[in-house]
């Protein structure tokens, strides 16, 4: 889901709006939008609807919202950097435990959700197990990356009906795993 400052930028930039054309259009004032564009305040849900709604008509292109939970940074620096050699709009969020992971998938609404195996505190498994329990998530991939090669291990992330990518990870199969999940990237 594309953030409110770049969904104000693009209606207007689809439509020819100034800031004060669509607040005029949205029914709001002329400082609502500036603050909207700007990250200042975001837009009431209503709003936010009546938003996405104007972008679906105009066929904005909706963004690739990555989340990435792992303990180790190096992975979602990874993921961002293979993002960077796709033609679309890749957003690259990450969180270093599962409690964290869990509250930004609530959050942010990704669409696709590369869960390390092995953390400490709550493991990629039982992140996974919880996410059924977190609204709006329905069209999430879930890919499991992880250095274990425990049979058990992979059988369980298995059982969970996820793919698992093994460390070290490389570009080229990030690359391809985002770009697979752009054309299940749901109009919201």
């Amino acid at each position: 889901m594309l953030s409110s400052p770049e969904l104000v930028a693009r209606i207007r930039a689809a439509n020819g709006d100034t800031q004060e054309g669509l607040a005029r259009r949205l029914g709001v004032s002329y400082p609502t939008i500036n603050a909207w564009e700007r990250g200042r305040s975001e837009p009431t849900p209503r709003h936010r609807r009546t938003l996405e709604e104007l972008a679906a008509e105009l066929e904005i292109v909706h963004e690739l919202v990555v989340l990435v939970i792992d303990d180790d940074p190096v992975t979602a620096e990874l993921v961002r950097a293979a993002a960077t050699g796709l033609d679309a709009a890749v957003s690259v969020e990450s969180a270093l435990d599962g409690w964290e992971g869990l509250v930004k998938c609530g959050a942010l609404k990704p669409s696709l959700l590369f869960l390390d195996i092995m953390m400490p505190g709550i493991d990629g498994l039982e992140v996974a197990r919880r996410l059924p329990s977190v609204d709006g998530l329905d069209h999430l991939r879930v890919v499991f990356v992880t250095a274990s090669q425990s049979p058990d291990v992979l059988a369980r992330a298995a059982a969970l009906g996820t793919a698992v990518i093994g460390k070290p990870l490389e570009l080229d199969t990030l690359a391809a795993v985002m770009a697979e999940s752009l054309d299940a990237v749901p109009s919201r």
